[in-house]
């Protein structure tokens, strides 16, 4: 976490990308959504960077199968954010779209 968030912030969900090569978890508190990328030989992990999560407190975070896309449901934002996915370089692009709700607690992406 940035050092401006340590003290506030708490991780509400981890998801592992359909390939195992990113782990992308939700951030209360700093409401973002960190990446991380993860050595498939060594299985270290490295930080890939945050991006804001289009609203506040992250409760859920939910991948589609094919891994092309995720959703955030901010909690305190009454808003499910969707962004896409770009399965190479694991980063994360806000589309701008959403879903206005009452407080999401979770998304469940059914196939």
């Amino acid at each position: 976490m940035p050092a401006e968030a340590r003290d506030s912030n708490h991780c509400a969900d981890i998801q592992i990308s359909p390939d195992g090569r990113f782990v992308y978890g939700g951030n209360r508190g700093h409401d973002s959504v960190v990446i991380i990328t993860v050595d498939q030989e060594t299985g270290s992990l490295s930080l890939v960077g945050y991006i804001p999560c289009g609203g506040a407190t992250p409760r859920n975070l939910a991948l589609t199968p094919s891994g092309g896309h995720l959703f955030s449901a901010n909690q305190n934002a009454g808003r499910i954010s969707i962004f896409v996915r770009d399965a190479r370089k694991g980063m994360l692009t806000d589309t701008g779209r959403g879903i206005e709700i009452g407080p999401p607690m979770c998304v469940k992406i059914v196939a």
